[in-house]
């Protein structure tokens, strides 16, 4: 996987114990388009420190361009930002 650090617009949900689960996400390409991305599972999630600031890491599975891949997603809690961090 190959580190963007891309910051997306992102469409999740919460259960009733804080539990996030992420549903779909936009990011701005390279051409000034916007691509949707859905995710199709969540293989892994983690808590991590980068910086100081607490973060939820997400390993998720989805389609790209009609090939399945992993990526990572980062949420920060502090700031409420999503990032599009590995694909």
């Amino acid at each position: 996987m190959k580190v963007l650090a891309k910051p997306i617009e992102m469409v999740a949900w919460f259960d009733f114990k804080g539990t996030i689960h992420p549903i779909r996400f936009r990011l701005l390409g390279e051409d000034g388009k916007y691509a949707t991305i859905a995710v199709r599972s969540v293989q892994a999630r983690k808590k991590e420190r980068l910086a100081g600031n607490v973060m939820q890491v997400f390993l998720c599975q989805g389609v790209v361009n009609e090939t399945e891949v992993l990526f990572e997603l980062k949420y920060e809690k502090d700031t409420d930002q999503w990032t599009l961090f590995k694909m």
